[in-house]
């Protein structure tokens, strides 16, 4: 059985593993040295990480000195509300916590330290880490909270090194990767795991913004990106793949929501020569996920590919039972890897992970070619006046066609459909219909358009939409 440690000991020590803006670095052997003096000081329990997007190395550092330590690691971001990170440290019950010298932690029972102070505690059980097992739970990582309240998944150590020296091979060739994502989230978390197995630097940022992010691509000459949907689509909108020189780039992944179509075909005309990957997976069913890589010149022909090697893919009704291609139903994932499941909360788990497969709580179907066509969020999913279902999704894709249109979401009211919009120049709503109307079916329109100054935002930059939806239904 292969441990994160013994992954992180493979490496070659004289690799800069981690780059921070391009500045503060970490080889593999220095990440190992520093981590291993940590751990020494630490028990084998459940310890919560909360780092400033801007201490990223003391993070990483951190993160491997839990695993070596044998204890879990529950990732926190910086910016939830105080009340928010005490509740999710309760939840986890969670006996200590490290923080970064800049980041004042929450009143806590738990001990807490940063890494100047971690010295002169003197924390019962620490140096002594167990035998590692299977079924050891290594994370505990938040799910986003996009369409609901954010939940605790645990990871299981055999789940977290399913295919690992895949995993590698994904980043063999590649000069240098830029993971524009934030810590204390899943996809930080994933960004931590490439550091630890790819044979290439990762680049991480304490900004996220898209200027920050096209700048850094530039800047950096980074082969390879990824850059969450929400990012692309506002860098799309500011024309920062035009202002900025992001040519360097081999491969463009986006991944963590669906992409709209404007979005991809725009980045895919400024970066001919650049391969733009479409991910889909979630927290839930890693590692199972799709992807499809899009070469230039491919058509846009809207789907997301066949599952990825090792990955099984099923569209069903709400028994579980598979529809034919063609019909909308659920998204299922699995693959041989042990699940994951939700942090003591067997109800919950039992919904979402069963007879092997992980339901996605996503809308699809199947083409004859076994491609996988997104339909929308089953939460997000709308419903038009006739009772015909519409993608909300293809809703806020028609008014991206318009050149004034930053960003859009598409949602349901008691007046019925309803599309909040950013605009990045004065527009007639007249014109911006006209627009959407050019690419959407007649049950599809909207009924009702408003003009908003920002849409409201997770961790990663996913829309929230039950925020959009609370704010636009009538108090009683």
């Amino acid at each position: 059985m292969t441990t994160l440690p013994e992954m992180a000991h493979a490496r070659d020590k004289d690799l800069v593993a981690l780059t921070v803006d391009g500045t503060r670095s970490l080889t593999a052997g220095q990440w190992l040295h520093a981590a291993e003096a940590t751990a020494a000081r630490l028990p084998a329990t459940r310890t919560a990480l909360l780092h400033d997007d801007a201490d990223w190395l003391t993070h990483a550092v951190a993160s491997l000195a839990v695993h070596m330590a044998g204890g879990t690691v529950v990732g926190l971001s910086p910016h939830l509300p105080r009340a928010e990170l005490r509740a999710r440290m309760e939840r986890c019950e969670v006996a200590g916590l490290l923080h970064g010298d800049d980041v004042k932690p929450p009143a806590t029972t738990a001990w807490t330290a940063s890494p100047e102070t971690l010295g002169t505690l003197d924390v019962p059980g620490a140096g002594h880490p167990p035998s590692p097992s299977d079924d050891h739970v290594t994370d505990i990582i938040y799910t986003s909270g996009t369409t609901g309240t954010p939940k605790p998944v645990a990871v299981p150590l055999a789940n977290l090194t399913f295919g690992h020296e895949g995993r590698g091979r994904l980043f063999t060739g590649v000069d240098g990767v830029l993971a524009a994502v934030p810590i204390g989230t899943n996809a930080g978390h994933s960004a931590i795991m490439t550091a630890i197995t790819a044979p290439t630097t990762v680049h991480v940022l304490s900004r996220q913004d898209p200027k920050s992010v096209a700048q850094a691509i530039e800047k950096l000459k980074v082969s390879m990106a990824i850059v969450a949907p929400s990012t692309a689509t506002r860098m799309v909108a500011l024309d920062l793949h035009h202002r900025h020189d992001l040519t360097s780039l081999k491969i463009l992944m986006l991944g963590s929501a669906p992409v709209p179509t404007p979005t991809v075909k725009a980045l895919a005309e400024a970066l001919p020569t650049t391969t733009i990957v479409l991910g889909y997976g979630s927290t839930e069913s890693a590692p199972a996920f799709v992807s499809r890589p899009l070469p230039p010149g491919t058509p846009l022909d809207g789907h997301l590919g066949p599952p990825s090697p090792g990955t099984d893919l099923t569209i069903t009704d709400p028994d579980g039972h598979p529809v034919p291609p063609g019909e909308l139903g659920e998204i299922r994932l699995r693959s041989a890897a042990p699940s994951r499941q939700y942090y003591k909360d067997p109800e919950s788990t039992a919904k979402v992970w069963q007879d092997g497969w992980t339901r996605m709580g996503d809308l699809g179907h199947v083409d004859d070619q076994g491609h996988l066509h997104f339909f929308d969020r089953a939460a997000d999913a709308l419903t038009a006046s006739d009772g015909t279902p519409v993608s909300s999704l293809r809703v806020e894709q028609a008014f991206l066609w318009h050149p004034a249109v930053a960003e859009t979401a598409a949602f349901q009211t008691p007046d019925g459909i309803t599309t909040a919009i950013v605009l990045r120049a004065a527009a007639d709503v007249k014109d911006l219909k006209k627009t959407a109307a050019d690419h959407l079916s007649p049950h599809e329109h909207p009924s009702k358009i408003i003009l908003v100054d920002s849409l409201p935002r997770g961790p990663i930059g996913k829309t929230l939409k039950r925020e959009l939806r609370h704010q636009a239904t009538p108090k009683k």
